[in-house]
């Protein structure tokens, strides 16, 4: 217990830090707010000009899709929020030898490589994401239990996991392939997967994006619980893979560090 309050503890004056510095340049914070607050909303527009053409997309109501693009706003916001920054810093660390200094802390070198930096460009759109979602529940006239808000969270948290976690591994690879700095540049250009229902994936595509790399999951399968329709093996197969994807994510930085020699490696 002592344990979890220290790095509790270190989480949130990290979050201090990162404050302070938005506050230092407030303009840069009001800027890339709006800019990120445009992009959500041209986001729904573009589906609103898909549904002007096709009454559902792989089964999906526009309705049932607004709330699905609502989920993953929430998801899109933490990506930009903390998984962004925190990736290029850690190959950026790799590139330059900085790393070597993280690596004397008395503390998780992961726990500071995944949590150091964040940007709270994107609040307003992980605000947007929440009312979205709320909105579009009451719309349809679902009235989820507690139970389904509870596994809705729940399944949230796994999909953050998942897609921060094979990020981790990704940036990993900084360790072999030297000055590569667009290698952070390989999950974000899976987003589009994120955004869509898993109903569109078929044949090679569904084995890769809803069993192999189960991006396709991550907000079909938590806004299908709220619609009251999710599938079990689904659910079971997104928090499970989270779980592998974390492991995975520790083992593979463990087996790659061993390669690290610092400035030059």
């Amino acid at each position: 217990m002592h344990t979890f309050q220290k790095y509790w503890h270190i989480f949130w004056h990290l979050r201090k830090l990162e404050l302070m510095r938005m506050m230092e340049y407030r303009g840069d914070f009001i800027f890339f707010s709006f800019l990120s607050t445009l992009w959500t909303i041209f986001n729904f527009f573009f589906f609103s000009l898909i549904f002007n053409v096709s009454d559902t997309i792989a089964g999906w109501s526009a309705d049932e899709m607004y709330l699905l693009l609502g989920t993953f706003t929430i998801l899109d916001a933490f990506t930009w929020t903390f998984f962004y920054h925190n990736m290029s810093s850690y190959t950026r660390h790799v590139f330059t030898g900085s790393l070597s200094m993280l690596l004397t802390k008395p503390i998780s070198t992961i726990f500071l490589l995944t949590t150091a930096k964040n940007s709270y460009n994107n609040i307003f759109r992980f605000f947007i994401g929440c009312f979205t979602v709320y909105h579009y529940t009451k719309k349809l006239g679902v009235q989820p239990s507690v139970w389904d808000i509870t596994l809705y969270c729940l399944l949230i948290f796994a999909s953050l996991l998942l897609i921060y976690a094979v990020w981790f591994i990704t940036a990993t690879f900084a360790f072999w392939i030297e000055k590569l700095d667009n290698i952070n540049e390989i999950i974000p250009g899976l987003r589009r997967v994120m955004q869509v229902p898993k109903g569109v994936f078929v044949g090679a595509s569904s084995l890769l994006f809803t069993v192999v790399l189960p991006f396709g999951l991550v907000s079909s399968v938590p806004s299908e619980v709220l619609l009251q329709r999710a599938d079990v093996p689904s659910i079971i197969w997104l928090l499970l893979s989270s779980v592998i994807a974390v492991v995975g994510a520790i083992k593979f930085f463990t087996f790659a560090i061993k390669k690290y020699s610092s400035v030059g490696n």
